[in-house]
């Protein structure tokens, strides 16, 4: 019993090291490392041994940092590829690249809200990049408030950081504008991002589903704004919903979920504001 908590400790301290690493953008030394975890220093060193043993961490020559290797991306890349949404969604991305040309993403739904899995990217100089692993804002983005629209209002707050952090002139950041803009994007069934997290920016997403009905993910389209008019939302609209079909249909999930589709209302939505 003793042993098994012992390798249970030493198993979560070695996860709190990678975590720690990993949010370091020049990396950690020993003695900061330590400080950061609140952890004995030659703990910390043992554990940064046994990581750099098996290729998870690698430490400078010059400064003597430690900084995760890319095993990680290696091992994450390997787990991503057998996301069933992820696999599902593939064929659908890069139709919806094609009709659209503009960048296409997938988020799954996890504990703590939706995480990018997949990314198609526009074939233009100047396009949107999504990064994968990254955890977009609920409230300004449109995958964000896609999951945010199939939520219980009582417990959207659960899924927020109070107040609501402002990215831009354009982000919401009131709860009752928010739930009227989260009103609108279930009555249509997709949401709009317009300018709220990048200025210069406009995205649309809709929710997919699972097997037993409720939110898995969500399929987006990120563009620049001079080539994603508000004109031009409807059409890439329309799209983008044939595609979350399509990814719920693969999934088993049903379809009747995106039944009640408005598209004749679009600048309902935070567009208008």
């Amino acid at each position: 019993m003793n042993d098994s908590r012992t390798r249970s400790g030493a198993l979560e301290s070695g996860l709190d090291v990678l975590e720690a690493l990993a949010s370091s953008s020049t990396g950690l030394g020993v003695s900061d490392l330590a400080a950061a975890l609140s952890m004995d220093k030659g703990n910390a060193h043992r554990l940064l041994r046994v990581l750099m043993q098996r290729g998870y961490v690698q430490q400078s020559e010059l400064t003597k940092r430690y900084r995760p290797s890319a095993k990680l991306v290696s091992v994450a890349g390997s787990v991503l590829r057998r996301l069933d949404l992820r696999a599902a969604s593939e064929d659908a991305c890069d139709e919806l690249l094609e009709q659209t040309g503009e960048s296409v993403h997938v988020s799954q739904m996890t504990t703590g809200g939706p995480v990018y899995v997949l990314q198609r990217k526009a074939p233009f100089r100047v396009s949107v990049d999504t990064e994968v692993g990254a955890r977009p804002p609920m409230h300004a983005t449109a995958t964000g408030k896609a999951v945010l629209a199939y939520v219980p209002e009582a417990d959207r707050e659960s899924w927020l950081t109070l107040p609501l952090e402002r990215f831009t002139i354009r982000t919401i950041t009131s709860m009752d504008e928010l739930n009227r803009d989260l009103t609108t994007v279930a009555a249509q069934g997709y949401a709009l991002d317009d300018e709220e997290y990048n200025p210069g920016v406009r995205c649309i997403a809709a929710p997919v589903f699972g097997i037993d009905g409720t939110v898995v993910g969500c399929i987006g389209v990120s563009s620049p704004i001079h080539r994603m008019g508000l004109e031009r939302i409807p059409v890439a609209a329309e799209q983008l919903l044939a595609a979350a079909r399509s990814v719920t249909e693969r999934l088993g999930g049903p379809l009747e979920r995106h039944d009640t589709i408005n598209l004749a209302e679009p600048e309902g939505s935070t567009a208008a504001r």
